[in-house]
């Protein structure tokens, strides 16, 4: 064989080998293309970019029950003869409930009462003859004290009349001495030759007598003065000494009056009376409200084995009390709305409003008790048709957004280090759909989804919910749900 087709034989050689080597390479990449999409296939979920409100929840199961509950109570020792209610019944206020036997407790009463009349007539009697000493003491005091104050005021006016002319008289007296003192020396200084020196005497004279005739007087009105002055002192003192006495006659009298109020106080038999009375009123037990009858402690015939005999509550007022978490306690706060949800209302939400919060766990129920803290919710709605009784649960609102564009919560994956990113899947042909990663910024977190606050995502877009195995660029098959 020539050089020649030795070489064309190799180059066909070599062409054939790397034929066969590009059929393998070929056949691997496909196998692993199929499998890869095989796996995409059986684990990818998917969902849309919505615009929605969104909401967070703290959520809790309960019963309903009434926020007004009554207790009704009645006397444990007595037999009940009538019993007009049974559980579930409906009552208005004033209706009779039950009847107790009180034969024996009125028996007692009108004995007490007629026992009663009688010493009140003896009472009356005592009382109405101390009344009028108590008057005629009262009555001698006065008299005596006015005699004693008219003869004082007597005494003091006959004193002040005589000094008021003592002071008078005094004034008149000093006025003649000082017309006698110039009478005598209007004569003594005249000449004797003087015509009018004996009608100068004559008037010395004259206002001399009647210096004379003052001074008499005025000395006889102050010897009387001591003595006026003494009856005054004695008239003051016979005063004080009537009134001394009168208050003691009035004393005794009064003292008299409070003896028998004192024991007048002593009501224990009215008290005993009154006792029986409101017992044996009781014996009637009417409703203090509207509301069902919940529970009923006694039996017709029976002698009740606690005061407690029956609850009644307030149908208009229903509450759902349940266990809020640990975790969601702080983040509840009392008037925060509420939805409602029971199995007799069905897919109806009733709406509720946070009345309480017990923000405490006892050391007995920490112990035992991991449900978390009592949180009470009110129902909003007059016509819930809820009954008491019946198991609700309960979603708290917690926060909301209205409006927001969002993704389901398990769309967004990475960190907050990286970065958050979502992969949106575009539809191409033949069902199959090229996979896109796209950053984003998140905001409010609600339970289902989660609010994109930036990124390039657009309402109604898909986007995979579990992309495991999947990278930006792949085109995979996707089954999409409906919207």
């Amino acid at each position: 064989m020539s050089k020649s087709k030795k070489i064309v034989k190799r180059i066909v050689i070599l062409l054939v080998i790397l034929f066969i080597i590009g059929g393998i390479v070929m056949f691997v990449r496909s196998a692993i293309r199929g499998a890869t999409q095989n796996i995409v296939m059986r684990s990818d979920t998917c969902g849309f970019v919505k615009r929605q409100d969104l909401t967070s929840y703290a959520s809790f199961s309960g019963q309903i029950s009434s926020s007004d509950k009554l207790m009704v109570t009645a006397d444990p020792t007595l037999k009940v003869s009538k019993l007009n209610v049974k559980v579930g019944d409906n009552v208005k206020a004033g209706d009779i409930l039950c009847e107790f036997d009180s034969k024996k407790l009125q028996e007692k009463y009108d004995k007490m009462v007629k026992n009663s009349e009688k010493a009140q007539g003896a009472s009356q009697h005592s009382h109405d003859l101390i009344v009028r000493s108590y008057n005629k003491a009262k009555t001698e005091r006065d008299s005596m004290i006015s005699k004693a104050k008219s003869t004082y005021d007597t005494a003091v006016s006959k004193r002040d009349s005589a000094y008021e002319t003592y002071n008078k008289m005094i004034d008149e007296y000093n006025k003649l001495y000082s017309l006698q003192i110039d009478a005598y020396n209007a004569w003594a200084n005249a000449a004797d030759n003087d015509p009018d020196k004996d009608y100068k005497r004559q008037v010395l004279d004259d206002i001399s007598k009647e210096f004379v005739v003052s001074e008499k007087e005025l000395k006889a009105l102050e010897e009387s003065l001591p003595e006026l002055d003494s009856a005054v002192s004695a008239a003051n003192e016979a005063y004080n000494t009537a009134v001394e006495t009168g208050d003691e006659l009035l004393q005794k009298a009064q003292d008299a009056l409070d003896d028998e109020k004192y024991s007048l106080d002593d009501d224990s038999d009215d008290s005993q009376i009154e006792e029986l009375r409101e017992r044996i009123e009781k014996c009637t037990v009417r409703a203090e409200r509207d509301g069902v009858v919940t529970e009923l402690n006694i039996s017709e015939g029976s002698v009740p084995e606690s005061g407690n005999i029956m609850t009644i509550e307030n149908t208009a007022d229903l509450i759902v009390a349940g266990k809020v978490s640990e975790a969601d306690i702080l983040k509840v706060n009392e008037g925060m709305e509420a939805e409602i949800k029971t199995s007799a209302t069905e897919d109806r939400i009733i709406r509720g409003r946070i009345k309480r919060i017990e923000k405490i766990i006892s050391s007995g129920q920490a112990k035992y008790d991991q449900g978390g803290y009592t949180v009470e919710v009110s129902v909003e709605e007059k016509d819930s048709g809820l009954l008491i009784g019946m198991s609700a649960s309960v979603k708290i609102i917690l926060d909301k957004r209205e409006n927001v564009l969002s993704v389901p919560y398990n769309a967004v994956r990475g960190g907050e280090n990286e970065g958050y990113f979502i992969y949106v899947a575009t539809p191409q042909e033949n069902d199959m759909y090229s996979i896109s990663k796209r950053k984003v910024s998140k905001g409010f977190e609600g339970d289902f989804y989660t609010e994109i606050i930036s990124g390039y995502v657009n309402d109604g877009d898909i986007v995979l919910t579990d992309p495991m195995g999947v990278s930006d660029g792949d085109i995979i098959p996707l089954s999409v749900p409906e919207e």
